[in-house]
């Protein structure tokens, strides 16, 4: 099999990962090569450091539809581990690139780095490259208010709830995926009835309060969601809890998967002194997303 390869954590699926796909795409059609791309399901960084939990944008199986809608052949997920971490940069490249995908192209970004200790970069990789007679692709950076756009920044934006910011440097709104399951009913109570979502524990919740759009069963309705502690009706919650109000929604969706679509932030969290004074936060924060939607502020990168 001759192809075009790229190779990393790809985690969020961002802008600048799409750039690179983009490419490969295009030298795979112009050349009839089959586009490989070859990722980490937890990045090496998140591995090494035990910080992965809470601190992904993309699980794998999200990150892969991604990547395959970018009209890519294969992908292929390559778990990081003790034994891949210790191995020198040229053996990966001899024994695993050349001799499993014999490839014709490669393509990196410029902070591309491979190898025990990050011992080889981008430079390190076409000079090899060139010897082994496959052309080597460097493409720069896809910048944001002059960051590059990285998964790193991207996660720091979703952990200070700064949704917009992150949503530019994907490109689309972020999004988590969960199944609905039975909470404390304390929502429809309060007259606004949530579903409770129960998500993959290696995805960033974003604390706060949002306007969202809800995918089910690929319709779509507009939202409120609730990521944090519940402090007002709830005492010592260790991990925090996704909630949604979806808008002039009545069905029984327990046990559904959905999709949960970030579009802007409303507010913080905060503690209440007492049920009724959140119950009239609840209703501003309707009106406020109401507000979002009918004006189109949720469109990216506005």
């Amino acid at each position: 099999m001759s192809s075009v390869v790229t190779i990393g954590s790809y985690d969020g699926v961002h802008r600048g990962h799409q750039k690179i796909l983009k490419e490969i795409r295009e030298i795979s059609k112009k050349n009839s090569l089959t586009s490989v791309v070859i990722y980490f399901p937890i990045p090496p960084r998140l591995y090494l450091s035990g910080n992965y939990t809470s601190n992904l944008i993309t699980t794998p199986c999200e990150r892969e539809k991604l990547i395959y809608s970018y009209g890519i052949d294969k992908v292929v997920k390559l778990d990081f581990d003790l034994k891949l971490s210790r191995m020198h940069a040229l053996d990966f490249f001899t024994n695993y690139i050349i001799k499993v995908f014999a490839p014709k192209f490669i393509v990196v970004g410029k902070d591309f780095s491979l190898g025990r200790d990050k011992e080889a970069n981008s430079r390190w990789l076409k000079e090899m490259a060139q010897i082994n007679g496959i052309t080597c692709k460097v493409l720069n950076f896809v910048k944001f208010r002059d960051h590059k756009i990285s998964s790193s920044l991207i996660r720091k934006f979703l952990h200070h709830g700064l949704i917009k910011d992150a949503n530019c440097c994907l490109g689309r709104q972020y999004f988590i995926e969960g199944t609905v399951v039975k909470g404390k009913q304390i929502g429809k109570k309060l007259g606004f009835p949530t579903a409770n979502l129960k998500v993959d524990p290696t995805k960033i919740l974003p604390s706060g309060v949002y306007a969202v759009v809800v995918e089910i069963n690929g319709i779509q309705y507009f939202g409120v969601c609730n990521i944090g502690f519940r402090p007002t009706i709830e005492y010592g919650v260790k991990n925090k809890i996704a909630e949604v109000h979806i808008l002039d929604f009545n069905m029984d969706i327990y046990g559904k998967k959905i999709i949960v679509k970030f579009v802007d932030k409303i507010r913080n969290e905060k503690k209440f002194a007492g049920l009724q004074l959140l119950k009239d936060q609840i209703k501003r924060d309707i009106t406020a997303a109401k507000k979002i939607f009918k004006t189109k502020t949720y469109e990216i990168c506005s």
